[in-house]
């Protein structure tokens, strides 16, 4: 049995993470966390435990060929595994994989902090227009447009044409493949002057390695020009959004 000995250490928040989907993505996320959180001692930086299981199957295969069973096991595994060593919030690291949230138990569900959400607060706080950037299973799924705040976002979010998503899904999983990221820098910049946007949601995990690299390309906060729920979250671990401030997971 696993141990719960990391249960909500002095009172603080213990951040699930379920990694793997991709690796390095989950892992770029946790190297965020303890770079951009800062703290005045080390005993006060932020509490997390990551699966990182890279056993899942492709979320984009498996959820539009209606294998959702074998997702839903391994995904509920890892949130009660996290549970069982103590997780009080949970982060799912894969947005493709959210539809599958709806059909966990209430009792796992309470716990997750939806990226989506994220995602579309930030965009209904935003006074620009923003390029969804995410796999062709994202899409297809239409995940972002079968949310309670799609009504209210749709007139600021731009959908790239089928050639262009086919190019971002393709870019997405050579990322995942441990291919140069800063190569596709280029294409980024060509997608956001072929649309007439400043801004680009980060509708995949691997976009996260993509903003910090942008971020260094720019020499701007990636802030300033992406939405990013694995860095939207950042001050909420810090303590600074209560977690009121997300909404109940309903994609």
């Amino acid at each position: 049995m696993i141990s719960n000995r990391h249960q909500n250490v002095n009172g603080h928040e213990v951040w699930g993470i379920v990694g793997g989907m991709g690796p390095l993505a989950s892992a770029e996320f946790v190297n965020s966390i303890y770079r951009e959180t800062p703290s005045s001692k080390e005993q006060e930086s932020p509490s997390v435990i990551l699966i990182s299981d890279p056993t899942v199957p492709d979320r984009t295969e498996y959820l539009l060929n209606g294998k959702h069973d074998i997702l839903l096991q391994q995904l509920a595994s890892s949130i009660e595994a996290l549970s069982a060593m103590g997780a009080t919030r949970i982060v799912i690291c894969c947005l493709t994989i959210h539809p599958l949230i709806r059909h966990l138990s209430p009792g796992l569900r309470q716990k997750i902090v939806s990226l989506l959400d994220l995602v579309l607060d930030a965009v209904l706080r935003s006074r620009s227009r923003h390029l969804l950037l995410c796999t062709i299973g994202t899409r297809k799924l239409q995940l972002f447009e079968q949310h309670v705040l799609w009504k209210q976002a749709q007139h600021k979010v731009i959908l790239p044409d089928d050639p262009d998503q086919e190019s971002i899904h393709r870019m997405l999983y050579e990322i995942k493949n441990q291919r140069e990221v800063t190569t596709y820098l280029p294409f980024i910049e060509d997608l956001l002057r072929k649309y007439s946007v400043s801004s680009y949601i980060a509708g995949c995990t691997e976009m996260h390695i993509v903003a910090k690299a942008h971020e260094q390309f720019r020499g701007r906060d990636r802030r300033e020009f992406c939405i990013d729920p694995l860095t939207e979250i950042l001050p909420m671990m810090q303590g600074n959004l209560p977690a009121s401030a997300v909404h109940a997971v309903e994609c």
